[in-house]
């Protein structure tokens, strides 16, 4: 019987120190500086990032040459020559999205990569939006404006995005409906 107390303290014991060590009240031993905690807010909960004496970065998402051109009466798309980001030292880039007047039109899932560099001819034709009237953007002669956000995130926690507007060309697609009358 003895030895089934023994078991049974042994185990309460070791869930004590788990406890807390998850609790952050036993200080592990380790060589080195122990690394610093940098706080990000997000909008949604407050995340920690752990990091040796400097903060990690995320580069700038590069995505040169944003345009919009008339395919077909009243059609338009929205391209890209390519996008691109890298992430921090010793982090992987988990994803980079596109999204279009805040609908996510893309999404580009990395599988333990440093960098991720999506060609244009990827998003070949492009993103289909409707052109416009004449003057929708507040533009004279072109038609309506798209905001556009790319944003890429890290496996440390860093996330990086870019916005900017597109303006398309005008031009409206006419319908004609025919009148039938009824007797």
């Amino acid at each position: 019987m003895s030895r089934k107390w023994l078991s049974l303290a042994m185990a309460a014991l070791a869930v004590i120190v788990l406890a807390m060590a998850a609790n952050g009240l036993v200080a592990h031993a380790s060589k080195g500086a122990s690394p610093s905690l940098i706080p990000e807010p997000t909008d949604q909960i407050r995340r920690e990032i752990q990091a040796d004496g400097e903060s990690p970065n995320i580069s700038f998402i590069e995505s040169p040459g944003p345009t919009c051109y008339k395919a077909s009466v009243g059609t338009c798309y929205l391209q890209w020559s390519y996008l691109s980001v890298s992430a921090s030292t010793s982090q992987y880039i988990i994803s980079m999205t596109t999204s279009i007047n805040g609908q996510i039109r893309a999404y580009h899932a990395g599988f333990f990569q440093t960098s991720m560099y999506i060609p244009g001819d990827m998003l070949t034709p492009g993103f289909k939006v409707a052109c416009g009237w004449r003057g929708a953007s507040g533009v004279p002669e072109l038609g309506y404006s798209y905001n556009y956000v790319i944003r890429a995130a890290e496996t440390g926690g860093l996330k990086s995005a870019n916005y900017g507007t597109v303006t398309c060309p005008a031009d409206v697609g006419t319908v004609f409906m025919p009148i039938v009358l009824r007797r």
